[in-house]
């Protein structure tokens, strides 16, 4: 719906009063991460923050998350505006003040600042107190990280209910700071999660031949199904990519292990690559079981599906941007990654906006899952402005 100037600079107002506040609600999520399904500090200090506002219908249909209603119409839909809240098990190797204080976990995929994202637009919006054409839901997700995922439970919980459209945002370190991607169509990839289990009869280092030698098979399966992938896959109008991330085997240095896990992750669009590469691998593996004599488990689990960016939605950001957004920023409208995200079950079931926010800077350059993962505080600008200014102009 179109705004008039004054509106437009009491926005512009309230994003840059809340920004500073905003800043350091992120830094104390990043000092203070918490795992998968365990965000109970998290969900505690975004009720408060709320609050502070007056926003007292905050609920909590899970142990950790929850949700948010705006209601400007009675009967209207709703956009809902999603961020996940969980962080990782990693070490942060960052020296800077808000280093996470808990050894081995850390905000390094960013979901403080989609916290602090949400937050800032829920409160601004609340500042604001402007009638929308739609209503507004805010929901901050338990658990994007871990298959199963948090997204299902949540949709279970009602939270699709009365909704137009769901957006949902990702600060991205391979685009600059300043950058916002909305590219349309399939945007990454499904996540599927695949654990090998390898048994035999174990034995002596110095007599390898006696037995099934885990470690040697594990190597063989490594590289063999890497190349599978490109061996045995049409790739060119779909890509594959297999990664095994874990190995666990072995008692002693003169000690032929007995048992052997392994972990990795397949990520795919097409879920027909998906059925063509588990039938060639299962045979493989039988095929590695008749040679050597052990048997191998596999289970597999399947994650999010991959992201599918409504054209028509994002069509309508690109043009909204364009309505007198008053920060500069470029527009990206072909950004794509491997990477798999929840989000995907929402916008399966109504149409969907993953929109990337660039944090990448000369001294910013560290990856999504690495320990020096961090974002600039211009970016948390950024995306509260953003997103409240595509809120209020979004129409059918």
């Amino acid at each position: 719906m179109p705004l008039d100037k004054s509106t437009i600079i009491r926005m512009q107002q309230i994003v840059n009063d809340l920004h500073e506040e905003l800043v350091e609600f992120r830094q104390d999520l990043h000092r203070h991460p918490e795992l998968s399904w365990e965000e109970f500090r998290t969900t505690a200090k975004i009720r408060e923050m709320l609050a502070s506002r007056g926003i007292d219908n905050f609920a909590t249909p899970l142990p950790s998350g929850g949700v948010v209603d705006m209601v400007f119409r009675e009967g209207a839909p709703f956009i809902m505006f999603r961020a996940d809240i969980d962080a990782l098990p990693i070490q942060d190797k960052k020296e800077v003040p808000y280093r996470s204080q808990q050894p081995g976990i850390c905000h390094a995929c960013a979901h403080d600042a989609h916290t602090a994202t949400a937050l800032g637009v829920a409160l601004a919006a609340r500042t604001l107190d402007l009638p929308a054409r739609y209503n507004f839901r805010f929901v901050f997700q338990p658990a994007e990280e871990p298959i199963p995922s948090g997204a299902p439970k949540m949709i279970e919980a009602g939270v699709l209910k009365d909704v137009k459209y769901v957006i949902g945002l990702h600060m991205e370190p391979r685009l600059p700071l300043g950058t916002v991607g909305i590219a349309p169509g399939w945007i990454n990839m499904s996540s599927n999660r695949i654990d090998l289990v390898l048994r035999g009869t174990g034995g002596h280092s110095a007599r390898p031949g006696e037995t099934a030698d885990l470690l040697w098979l594990a190597s063989r399966i490594i590289l063999d199904s890497y190349q599978m992938v490109y061996r045995r896959i049409d790739l060119r109008d779909s890509p594959v990519i297999l990664t095994f991330t874990e190995i666990a085997a072995g008692e002693g240095y003169n000690i032929i292990p007995g048992e052997l896990k392994l972990t990795g992750t397949l990520r795919l669009v097409n879920p027909v690559k998906y059925e063509q590469f588990m039938h060639h691998f299962r045979n493989y593996l039988q095929s590695i079981e008749s040679e050597s004599g052990c048997r191998i488990d596999l289970q597999v689990q399947n994650g999010a599906p991959a992201i599918y960016n409504h054209p028509d939605l994002m069509k309508k950001l690109h043009e909204n941007t364009e309505k007198d957004f008053w920060l500069p920023v470029k527009l990206n409208h072909d950004f794509i990654t491997p990477g798999g995200d929840d989000f995907s079950y929402y916008s399966k079931q109504v149409p969907g906006a993953m929109v990337r926010i660039g944090v990448r800077t000369d001294e910013m350059t560290s990856s999504l899952h690495d320990g020096s993962f961090d974002v600039h505080p211009e970016a948390i600008r950024t995306a509260v402005a953003y997103f409240l200014h595509q809120l209020y102009h979004l129409e059918d």
